[in-house]
């Protein structure tokens, strides 16, 4: 901040050593006092245009460059978290989702291939977020997934400190979906132990996390295909729902 300050205060002292400056030697070479004042009267006359110009289009696209420079270091986060933690949690939340594989839903949807188009992702984005997922889980189902999700726990508090997802409101409410399944699971010291209503109660947790989770995963997988081929390539090689998936390129 101080550093800020002192440059603007730089800035000004330059700007205003420089105006006198030309008007001194605007004096010294023509001598007219009263032309010089017609001149500054007419360049105030245009004054309030020139600050309008400044202040609404200049500051318009100073705000879109830097909006897309949040973008970027936001992508770079995101695409971060799936190589991390998304792509192996969304293979682990997967098993116990009985109505996906196998199923039209994952052969149109979620069985991505290189050669898919931009508005073919466009439509599993939408049956994504509308498809009603349904989980079944068990004791040993539910130690498995705290036993892959909670050693990740304080990467997923550090996103939460993260000012580049501030933005990105569907992100920010997948993580919340996935770290209040940590916390419940991890709140569970015996799950063989549990009522059916709690099973039940887990099982929305799992089914609210996986439904973010993956609709999060299209999206991103959008982003690659339009902007990074080579990622995009490397995405769908680590594709979460084959079971064939390579990164090793045939």
């Amino acid at each position: 901040m101080k550093e800020k300050t002192g440059f603007r205060r730089r800035m000004i002292i330059i700007l205003l050593s420089t105006s006198l400056a030309f008007f001194s030697l605007q004096q010294f070479v023509f001598h007219d006092i009263h032309e010089t004042g017609f001149l500054l009267l007419q360049d105030m006359t245009f004054l309030p245009i020139h600050v309008l110009f400044v202040t609404l289009i200049l500051d318009q696209i100073i705000k879109r460059r830097e909006r897309r420079e949040r973008m970027e270091h936001q992508n770079i986060v995101i695409s971060a978290f799936f190589s991390e933690i998304g792509t192996t949690t969304l293979r682990v939340l997967g098993d116990l989702m009985q109505n996906v594989k196998n199923t039209t839903f994952f052969s149109d949807y979620l069985n991505v291939e290189l050669t898919w188009e931009e508005s073919k992702l466009d439509k599993s984005v939408e049956a994504i977020k509308n498809y009603p997922y349904h989980a079944k889980v068990n004791a040993e189902e539910l130690e498995k997934i705290k036993q892959s999700l909670i050693p990740k726990k304080a990467q997923i508090v550090q996103l939460f400190n993260n000012p580049n997802l501030l933005e990105n409101d569907a992100f920010t409410d997948m993580i919340w979906g996935l770290y209040h399944l940590m916390d419940e699971l991890e709140n569970r010291k015996d799950f063989s132990s549990l009522p059916k209503s709690d099973l039940e109660h887990l099982e929305k947790d799992v089914e609210r996390a996986y439904a973010g989770l993956l609709h999060e995963w299209m999206v991103y997988l959008k982003h690659l295909k339009k902007k990074y081929p080579y990622l995009w390539s490397l995405a769908i090689r680590k594709n979460p729902f084959s079971d064939e998936a390579s990164v090793i390129v045939q």
